[in-house]
């Protein structure tokens, strides 16, 4: 995907909805001057959409896990942002340190339970975390199997998992309910104001061509990936 961001970053393919979904809600709480924190930042495109949406100059720092994605973000953005490699589990920044703090399509993808990471997003931010995840109907711990087709990862598909079952290589794609959210944050900031509402900013698209088999797709007015059915939607959390 790395490349595939870059190139929407740079603007040689369009912002992704999501994108330009979270940026248009920023801009509802953005005033001058406001720092925003971006976990899982990427290449930086999510920079873009935030720069063409609410203001060029915008007071942004990106942070992702990835050392390639922030190698790739700085050379899309040159020395007009500020990006550095940590983790959402460990966000390398002092309490409290930003206005507006948001994570994007990145709690489904950590381990169990997002807990550490809600801590973390909420201790550095001054007045605002915006979470955008996929929901499930009930918790849902999904581990998806890397396969040699998908990710070149140099293994048959006959020796994808070890001999005590689990799997040799894979990513977390999680699905908590918004019943799980609502008692976590609360227990985290009892006196937090949190609002939940559904991601539809999206139209008829198909990223198969464009990333691999599982890329997102729309049938029927539903966002596919696989076999998954994904319900995203944004947490806004005003301390």
């Amino acid at each position: 995907f790395s490349l595939y961001f870059y190139k929407m970053a740079v603007g040689e393919l369009p912002n992704m909805f999501c994108s330009d979904a979270v940026a248009d809600l920023v801009k509802k709480i953005y005033k001058k001057g406001a720092t925003v924190l971006d976990i899982g930042c990427g290449a930086g495109h999510y920079l873009r959409s935030l720069r063409e949406r609410i203001a060029k100059d915008i007071n942004y720092t990106g942070v992702d896990f990835s050392p390639s994605y922030i190698k790739l973000a700085r050379q899309a953005h040159k020395n007009s942002a500020k990006f550095f490699v940590g983790s959402i589990q460990n966000i390398p920044f002092e309490p409290k340190r930003f206005d507006i703090v948001m994570a994007n399509n990145i709690l489904l993808h950590i381990p169990p339970p997002p807990i550490k990471a809600l801590r973390e997003l909420l201790r550095v931010s001054k007045k605002y975390v915006i979470i955008r995840t996929v929901f499930g109907e009930r918790n849902y711990i999904i581990q998806e199997v890397l396969t040699n087709s998908d990710f070149k990862i140099n293994k048959p598909d006959t020796a994808l998992f070890k001999a005590d079952g689990s799997p040799m290589s894979f990513n977390y794609f999680n699905l908590y309910t918004e019943i799980y959210f609502r008692d976590l944050i609360r227990k985290l900031a009892p006196k937090a104001k949190v609002s939940i509402v559904k991601d539809l900013s999206y139209k008829k698209f198909n990223n198969i061509k464009t990333t691999r088999s599982t890329g997102t797709k729309v049938v029927n007015g539903l966002q596919v990936s696989g076999n998954l059915l994904l319900d995203w939607r944004f947490i806004i959390i005003e301390k």
